[in-house]
């Protein structure tokens, strides 16, 4: 199986490259009318006004669009709409005949939006479709040798800022990345936290009901943790927990998903049916045996089983199941599996009257 295709929008600024994009067109749009109906020869000929006032037009229109229905846009336009900005303001340039230096500064619109929001590799691409088409723009209308130097300073310009912003953005990004695995990771073991833990349970039963496929979940407690906290130590009790960790780490290394709730208490989400589930927590368990030096075998873990086979797709239905099944193991003496069926939930019927 193929590596997933990789979105050339960032997915967390969507929000924010739709507004963007939607200021840039209908901004863009409203100066650009504003000023081939107002300003004597700013779009040549009559033929010149009528094209741009259009344009502007369907710019401020496209850009109410964005704004208003974003979610009917379809993806690939937010990673073309840059590209097509510098294509209109390639155009009206040469339309307008106009080679000032406010008619190039309009392609830094498309070159900030593609810098802040796309791919460093779609960003340099536009990088490079603004600077070649400014140049040709420029060159069309003016001689080399006098154009040559507006260009070689504005090309100069155009790179520096884009540069500048995809590394600033890159920074972030790592940034953004770091706080996210902070807060989402136990920093004593390592492990997915209970929020993660919360997240990846509802995307596993989200693919249960969507496939059918069973999952099972299991909730693990350490046996008499206080005990060998208040014994031997907060420190001995770190390292028990660590050394925990580890072996449900390693037993979930097939494709199960391992997390620490708080505590001493422990979760593994099992994409699989119970014998699946039973071989994860034996393995665990027999890792855990004896680990350290504690004596009468200490540690040993209680573990609570339950299944969505029955129907139970809810995580709180199946929490509920694993958490009875977590206390029947404790009940019959610890060190043990215990397995209780998970029970659909039920909407409450209420009468009419």
């Amino acid at each position: 199986m193929g590596e997933p295709r990789r979105s050339m929008i960032l997915a967390r600024d969507r929000t924010a490259a739709t507004r963007a994009v939607a200021y840039f067109l209908m901004l863009g749009g409203a100066v650009v009318g504003t000023c081939a109906l107002l300003v004597p020869g700013f779009a040549g000929s009559a033929a010149g006004v009528v094209a741009t006032v259009v344009t502007a037009g369907a710019m401020i229109f496209a850009g109410a669009c964005c704004r208003l229905v974003p979610q009917r846009v379809p993806e690939p336009f937010w990673v073309a709409v840059p590209i097509l900005g510098v294509a209109i303001i390639g155009g009206l340039n040469l339309a307008t005949e106009d080679v000032s230096v406010s008619a190039h500064l309009y392609y830094l619109w498309p070159l900030i939006y593609a810098a802040t929001f796309l791919r460093k590799d779609v960003a340099y691409l536009l990088l490079a479709a603004a600077s070649v088409t400014d140049a040709a723009v420029t060159f069309t209308l003016q001689p080399v040798g006098v154009g040559l130097t507006d260009v070689a300073a504005l090309v100069t310009a155009y790179c520096v800022l884009t540069v500048v912003v995809t590394k600033l953005r890159s920074r972030e990004d790592a940034l953004v990345t770091m706080l996210e695995r902070q807060a989402t990771t136990d920093p004593l073991t390592g492990l997915p936290n209970r929020r993660a833990f919360d997240r990846d349970l509802a995307t596993a039963l989200d693919a249960a009901r969507t496939t059918a496929a069973e999952h099972c979940l299991l909730i693990v407690d350490v046996d008499h943790f206080k005990t060998i906290n208040d014994t031997w130590g907060h420190a001995t009790g770190d390292a028990v927990l660590v050394q925990v960790a580890a072996a449900l780490r390693d037993a979930a290394a097939g494709g199960a998903v391992a997390a620490r709730l708080g505590g001493d208490e422990f979760a593994v989400i099992v994409e699989g049916g119970v014998p699946v589930a039973r071989r994860i927590a034996a393995v665990v368990r027999a890792a855990v045996a004896g680990i350290g030096d504690l004596p009468d075998g200490l540690p040993t873990l209680s573990i609570g089983l339950a299944s969505t086979r029955s129907g139970a797709t809810e995580a709180e239905a199946l929490l509920a199941a694993a958490d009875r099944a977590l206390y029947d193991a404790k009940v019959r003496g610890r060190d043990r599996v215990s397995t209780v069926e998970a029970t659909p939930r039920r909407r409450s019927h209420v009468p009419n009257r």
